[in-house]
């Protein structure tokens, strides 16, 4: 005979406290099937997947009983206690302060409360102030980056086992372009916390500029592994897919971000560069307007949707898109030479020209914009200035 979902759940219960894990386990999988968001099952099989040392392949089923039922203390606890035991620290308290805010309370709830302070007080030890470690940030954010450096370096001799001053140090030393020593300071930041997703995105980062474009993507799933809802990893994993060339893959990336972001303007932007690398213009607009409507003043993708209007030979257009981009950033070398080749198309070559020079002005290694200059002057006959500009 057929059991009912109870029935099935009150057996799967029976042989889970008799120790029989594989009935318990094929008979809770039973009832997830015929209903996935089942709370209790879904709990109770988290609570199996941590009692045979399974813990983060619990977290998902604590997570979905949530979703489904927040009224039941056990669960919230059983999920704490599951991240705690993964010291993930800072996201057992998260889901703590959730818990409290919908008023869960009991005599378990208190002693989870007890043990997150003692695990507060004893990384607050290995840890800078949180007033030193701004400074830091204040400094960065200034553009400091050798001074923001030598403060880290100094603060470290008091607190050689901080996780997040070494994740600093791996962003000051990437901006100072020693790629090789910031990965070094990440890996030391994921050797003290192995569950640390911003060192593993910010090295993602980091490999990504040297090149290492699988090594990247390894670093950014490791950060997605402990935060599925981190919208910067999915973000610059949808750049390195790009960079591989890989531009389906790079939107869905996109796509995860706006599903957590919707309003994450660099998104859009990266979602747009990737329609019109694959030629699909009016897609790669619409994305563009996107990013603009959300962030007025992005001069890039101002710039960017010039690009694509002049593939379109909407050159009107285009040119108003790159005025655009350079109001907000008038020394935006890019959008003059864009400029320069759209006004090149409508065969105004002296408005060219000196858009083309502006570009040089701002950036005299322009080497394209020197040579699309020198092809200019050679359609007005100015031969021996065309030379000079190649």
């Amino acid at each position: 005979m057929e059991l009912s979902l109870d029935q099935a759940l009150q057996k799967a219960v029976e042989a889970h406290k008799a120790g029989q894990i594989q009935e318990a386990d094929r008979l809770y999988t039973a009832i997830l099937k015929a209903q996935p968001k089942h709370p209790d099952a879904n709990h109770n099989l988290g609570v199996l997947a941590v009692s045979i040392g399974k813990a983060q392949d619990a977290l998902p089923f604590f997570k979905t009983a949530l979703e489904a039922n927040q009224s039941i203390a056990q669960f919230w606890i059983s999920y704490i206690d599951t991240l705690i035991k993964l010291d993930r620290s800072a996201d057992a308290k998260t889901v703590f302060d959730q818990a409290k805010s919908k008023g869960v309370k009991g005599e378990a709830f208190g002693s989870l409360e007890k043990r997150l302070a003692k695990i507060e007080v004893a990384s607050y030890v290995q840890d800078p102030p949180q007033d030193q470690l701004q400074s830091l940030i204040n400094l960065y954010n200034q553009g400091q980056l050798q001074h923001a450096f030598q403060q880290s370096k100094l603060l470290a001799t008091t607190f050689p086992k901080s996780a997040i001053l070494l994740n600093i140090q791996g962003v000051l030393l990437k901006d100072l372009g020693q790629l090789d020593l910031s990965i070094e300071a990440y890996r030391k930041a994921l050797a003290i916390k192995s569950d640390y997703a911003e060192a593993h995105n910010n090295m993602g980062v980091t490999l990504q500029e040297q090149g290492k474009l699988k090594a990247a993507i390894k670093a950014l799933l490791k950060a997605l592994a402990i935060n599925p809802d981190y919208a910067d990893a999915h973000y610059n994993m949808g750049n390195a897919f790009k960079d591989q060339g890989k531009l389906e893959e790079a939107r869905e990336a996109y796509k995860k971000v706006l599903a957590v972001n919707p309003d994450y303007a660099e998104a859009h932007n990266n979602m747009a560069i990737t329609f019109k690398d694959q030629g699909k213009l009016e897609e790669a607009i619409e994305a563009y307007k996107k990013a603009l409507a959300i962030k007025p003043d992005y001069a890039e993708a101002h710039n960017n949707m010039g690009n694509a209007f002049k593939e379109q030979s909407k050159l009107e257009e285009a040119i108003e898109a790159y005025n655009k981009a350079l109001a907000i950033k008038p020394d935006y070398a890019d959008a003059y030479y864009n400029m320069g080749n759209a006004l090149n198309n409508q065969g105004k070559l002296k408005e060219a020209i000196e858009a083309y020079n502006k570009a040089l002005a701002i950036k005299p290694d322009y080497a394209k914009a020197h040579n699309n200059m020198g092809n200019a002057l050679k359609d007005q006959g100015k031969l021996e200035e065309a030379m000079a500009s190649y």
